[in-house]
């Protein structure tokens, strides 16, 4: 069984448009009015009145894609919920670290300050610290209550113009990680007077250059005073035809196999790729790209219905996001909860 609900226009599933199920509460004259995201089950309220981050999103010359960007910030945000509770505090953007800080904090100089490196005799001189993404927490009244730091990490780093690179060893990369992590707060709570504020740094390692796939947070930890006693985070995200996956999860493996067969009996031509995120080795979510040049409204209709179905029947435990696209469009959103026996499909 499904829930079909058919858009006008094109917009954003979690923040407007179409939607059902929805927690949002919208006051367009009153500065406290609030309205809620949903990310992986859980909600912040949004503190208004709304306030850009300060940041803009400044990150050094890196292997950061698009993905990692945004695999990054909702990174970000649900670890956050480990130690800010989304029924007592409000969300926002990080308004502390402007563009101008964030190049000095990560000049060598500062939190970059490692020194040259010899491997396999290419000689570097690593900035390992890429990027930081600050993520703030508030009262009703906008008192500031607990911030969020994303560091994002490098070991690949370029010797010659050609990009050619050299990979540092991951242990010594996190680790220079956690010291540059207790730095940085020890410079949040000097510079802008945030004693007892608790904060939290998790640490981001970036893929390979040629991986399809971004990176892991791997670290995270919460302070009050200085130092952070990291924990580590086993959460992974494969693509479901890789090796990696047969080999920690073959139910879930040998299931996505049938997905994409049963979806391409139908038509042939359509391209499935799934991206599943794992903690340890448990599936907790999968991401499902169904892509065809075009279709022919009765084709998308009988698409959307045979996607539901097979989604219930493989994955009964999951979270599944199916998205129906065409060339440069999304024709249909569909996503069901887990241990749900139905779906809800927004068709556009």
């Amino acid at each position: 069984m499904k829930k079909i609900i058919f858009c006008l226009f094109i917009l954003l599933v979690a923040v407007t448009g179409c939607k059902f199920k929805s927690k949002n509460k919208l006051e367009s004259n009153d500065v406290e009015a609030t309205y809620s995201i949903n990310y992986n089950d859980d909600f912040y309220k949004i503190h208004k009145p709304y306030k850009k981050g300060v940041g803009k999103n400044y990150i050094l010359n890196s292997n950061v894609v698009d993905y990692d960007v945004t695999t990054i910030e909702k990174g970000l945000i649900q670890i956050s919920t480990n130690t800010f509770d989304v029924d007592k505090y409000y969300y926002e953007e990080g308004q502390y670290l402007t563009k101008s800080k964030l190049k000095d904090l990560l000049s060598k100089k500062e939190l970059n300050d490692y020194g040259k490196k010899k491997i396999n005799g290419k000689k570097v001189t690593p900035m390992i610290i890429a990027g930081i993404y600050e993520k703030n927490f508030v009262n009703k009244k906008g008192d500031i209550k607990g911030i969020s730091l994303g560091l994002v990490l490098n070991r690949y780093h370029s010797y010659d113009s050609n990009n050619n690179y050299i990979t540092l060893d991951k242990d010594e990369t996190i680790d220079f990680g956690k010291k540059a992590g207790n730095e940085l707060v020890k410079y949040m709570r000097k510079k802008f007077k945030l004693k007892n504020i608790p904060i939290m740094v998790a640490l981001y390692l970036e893929a390979s250059p040629n991986s399809s796939v971004g990176g892991n947070y791997l670290y995270y930890g919460v302070t009050e005073d200085k130092d952070i006693k990291y924990k580590y985070i086993n959460q992974k995200s494969f693509f479901m035809n890789n090796k990696n996956v047969k080999d920690i999860d073959s139910t879930n493996y040998n299931n996505f196999i049938k997905f994409d067969e049963s979806i391409r009996d139908f038509d042939n031509s359509i391209y499935i790729s799934g991206l599943g995120h794992f903690n340890g080795n448990d599936l907790t979510k999968l991401e499902i790209n169904v892509t065809k040049s075009y279709y022919s409204y009765g084709d998308l209709l009988y698409l959307n219905q045979l996607i539901s179905d097979k989604v219930v029947k493989y994955f009964k435990k999951i979270k599944v996001i199916v998205r129906v696209n065409s060339i440069n469009s999304v024709n249909a959103y569909i996503v069901k909860e887990p241990k749900q026996t139905t779906t809800d499909v927004f068709i556009y």
